[in-house]
């Protein structure tokens, strides 16, 4: 998980966890000795009898992980797990009528499995010591700018992670008003029919720059993307495949990239002249817990963990989503807030930045979790804001990048590009803060593989809609096309995609 962290991995997780056992295990103890000292027949019998039940709690905890973590439940895990579980609910009815057999069972097998903690801890010893150097996360050097052949012409790429062609632009559901994304696609090239290079952002985004379709990814270390190119048989590392950036510069174009998600800087900032990044964006469970965690210190960790546990008992005999899973939604929302505040501040500025030829901006938005009150038109966060409201972010984004680039009196010398890297996608959010009925019903369940492709060309307000398939794998040829004046009008593009969409 090192491609999605920050910075090295921090102990607090693990350090907090370590001390949670030692009490834990030491309050067994002490229950122990009560039971022992003056022992009686109802207390022997109460020991017995909590012992099982302390063993059926990891079991159901880890049932009901697998089954909110996964998109959909294991039958084979819940049959054997809920299997085991039986035994150890009738090995407690068996203790109170003077059967011990299955106590002295359970009593082996726990202490077959006491020898995990002295493996787990040479486990993550050996983790630390072979885990990368603080170096592996730096950012690499920008690049030093060139002198620009771009004449005065601009573009800025503009990635709304998740936006979706179908819902937003086609359905024009659910409901909300885009007045700027209105505005913007009434005087640019509409492309109706652009395909995303994947499903996920992961895979989506180095296609997408690389001008190239990947069909898998796998995280390596720190700045390494494996990517498997269609067609081929081995994978290669994404930094060292082609790209728009490396292309750019080639041509005598300076280059600038404020990202989410991809540690950007650390694969692709030496072919740059300025990058900011913030790297997992939408990160696994584990690794969230890990940033919490590393954010309170390992002190405050450990109270929090015990409420953790505590919640996670109550939630086994309530129905619905499990409390811990809605509360590290609502963390993950927060933490989203601020990742898109970094963002949007550096694209504004960047923007106007007349030493940039070509800047690429990675949103988080309207990627779940609602980060945007569009009622109140702020950013007061509650647990019913949804896609909807990060609509009405996207296009609250695009209105004030327009007046950044007018008060720089940058608007009609920039090539604007409004794109996603995929669509929303159901199986994903379903059972999630903010997911609705109605995003069920109007996704009916299936992603859509359309993403929007908007292109206001410099200098020109008179739009066209383009109704062709096309996949956008092609987008990083047409942005170096629009840096050398060739597509200069939607005409122009639209003749441009004619040829080469047929033979990306």
């Amino acid at each position: 998980m090192d491609y999605y962290r920050s910075a090295p991995e921090d102990p607090s997780l693990l350090t907090a966890t370590v001390l949670g056992s030692v009490l834990l295990a030491l309050a067994f103890f002490i229950a122990w000795l009560w039971v022992e000292w003056r022992p009686s027949a109802w207390k022997v019998a109460l020991g017995r009898c909590g012992f099982l039940l302390v063993l059926l709690y990891p079991l159901e905890s880890v049932r009901e992980y697998w089954n909110t973590e996964g998109q959909r439940n294991d039958l084979g895990t819940n049959i054997a797990l809920l299997s085991i579980e039986a035994v150890l609910a009738a090995g407690v009815v068996m203790t109170l009528t003077g059967n011990l057999r299955v106590v002295r069972a359970a009593r082996r097998i726990s202490l077959t499995l006491t020898l995990l903690f002295p493996s787990l801890l040479l486990d993550f010893t050996w983790s630390r010591m072979t885990a990368e150097p603080a170096a592996a996360f730096e950012p690499r050097t920008p690049a030093k700018p060139v002198v620009s052949r771009a004449a005065g012409r601009r573009v800025v790429w503009l990635l709304f992670d998740e936006l979706d062609q179908r819902l937003v632009f086609d359905l024009k559901e659910p409901k909300v008003d885009l007045p700027e994304l209105d505005r913007l696609r009434s005087e640019s090239f509409v492309a109706t029919q652009a395909e995303q290079t994947a499903g996920w952002t992961t895979l989506a985004v180095p296609s997408l720059l690389s001008g190239r379709i990947f069909e898998r990814a796998e995280l390596m270390d720190a700045s390494t993307l494996a990517v498997l190119p269609e067609g081929e048989k081995s994978a290669v590392s994404w930094r060292d495949e082609p790209n728009v950036f490396k292309r750019a510069r080639t041509e005598g174009f300076n280059s600038a990239l404020v990202g989410w998600h991809h540690p950007y800087c650390r694969v692709l900032g030496d072919e740059l002249v300025k990058c900011v990044e913030v790297p997992s964006g939408e990160t696994t469970a584990a690794l969230l817990r890990e940033t919490s965690a590393s954010e309170m210190g390992a002190l405050r960790t450990l109270p929090f963990l015990f409420r953790l546990q505590r919640v996670n008992l109550e939630d086994m005999f309530r129905s619905g989503r499990p409390t811990t899973a809605a509360e590290r939604d609502e963390y993950s929302q927060a933490r989203q807030q601020q990742q898109y505040f970094q963002i949007r501040d550096a694209t504004y500025a960047a923007a106007a930045d007349r030493g940039i030829d070509l800047l690429f901006a990675h949103f988080p938005a309207p990627h779940f979790f609602g980060i945007y009150n569009s009622r109140r038109r702020d950013f007061t966060l509650t647990p019913t804001l949804s896609y909807v409201d990060n609509l009405a972010l996207v296009d609250r984004t695009v209105r004030e990048l327009r007046c950044v680039l007018e008060r720089a009196g940058l608007w009609d010398s920039t090539t604007v590009i409004l794109t996603s890297d995929h669509g929303l996608r159901p199986d994903l959010w379903r059972g999630h803060l903010g997911w609705t009925e109605e995003l069920d019903r109007l996704t009916g369940g299936v992603q859509t593989p359309l993403v929007p492709c908007i292109i206001k060309p410099a200098g020109k307000h008179q739009g066209i809609v383009y109704e062709r398939p096309f996949s956008t794998v092609v987008e990083g040829d047409l942005v170096l096309g629009a840096l050398r004046g060739e597509l200069a009008t939607p005409e122009a593009m639209a003749a441009w995609l004619d040829r080469h969409a047929a033979n990306p």
